[in-house]
């Protein structure tokens, strides 16, 4: 009894538009993209070795990609046969702009659904006040860094710790503009303390130099200062009292390089 071919069935049209928008409409193989190139769709597990049309079994290729992988030529090259194929592969990459500008249309959508989710989570949090276009081109920026999930767990933060209100239950102007303009750096502060537990405490004990000193202050070289103190094991509890007491950036310069230079000297006779 012969054996029974697996039959290749048409891939629908929206089943092809999904493997396309999963895969940014680029070929897997080559990384060749639309609408450079004709993209086709091909089976991971061939349809003669029972492949289906399920969506895990396809991935985008180019037709270059897809071709080369079969040893098969064409029997028919008339010219009627050319033009044939010319035509359909025009009519394909016709369908495939459509899909990648579908595709684009529904991402540009989602931003801006997420740019507006954000505002009107913002608006809530710190009532009285809008955000205006400048913000969402600022949110905008800042969802290109951070995550959704970041920027919401900084606004919170940022309305506990910064914001006033009024006895009408508003927000000042001024605690609104300050609190919205603290979410990046709190997202940055957020995301830093996964890699070091200290950057917090580190962050705060520079704010206390920074009030500290009267005249000059470097806010990258405080922070530089602190961390190289904190490589070298010097207590938390030692950086404030030098913060506390620190009158001018050079009297804070003076009393970390001795607090670490005083380790140095601990850590030689210990050993």
């Amino acid at each position: 009894m012969g054996k029974i071919k697996s039959q290749r069935k048409a891939i629908p049209k929206s089943v092809r538009f999904e493997v396309f928008k999963r895969d940014s409409f680029k070929c897997q193989y080559c990384g060749a993209c639309a609408p450079d190139v004709l993209l086709q769709i091909d089976h991971i597990e061939p349809v003669s070795k029972g492949g289906d049309n399920n969506i895990t079994n396809l991935v985008t290729s180019c037709a270059n990609c897809n071709s080369g992988k079969s040893n098969k030529t064409l029997d028919d090259k008339s010219a009627l046969a050319k033009q044939r194929a010319q035509i359909e592969e025009l009519q394909e990459k016709q369908e495939q702009r459509k899909m990648l500008m579908a595709w684009k249309k529904g991402l540009r959508e989602l931003k801006e659904d997420t740019l507006n989710d954000l505002c009107s989570y913002w608006n809530e949090l710190a009532p009285g006040f809008t955000v205006s276009d400048n913000g969402k081109c600022n949110l905008s920026k800042w969802l290109k860094k951070f995550s959704i999930e970041e920027i919401i767990y900084a606004m919170d933060i940022a309305a506990e710790q910064y914001l006033i209100f009024k006895k009408n239950g508003t927000t000042t102007t001024e605690s609104w503009e300050k609190a919205f303009l603290k979410i990046p750096g709190i997202c940055r502060v957020e995301r830093e303390s996964k890699e070091d537990p200290d950057i917090k405490e580190l962050y705060y004990i520079r704010g206390i130099v920074r009030n500290t000193c009267r005249y000059y202050f470097d806010n990258s070289e405080a922070l530089e200062l602190l961390k190289i103190a904190r490589s070298w094991d010097i207590p938390m509890s030692k950086l404030r009292d030098i913060a506390y007491n620190a009158t001018s950036w050079t009297r804070f310069q003076n009393q970390i390089n001795k607090a670490i230079d005083d380790k140095q000297q601990e850590d030689k006779r210990q050993v």
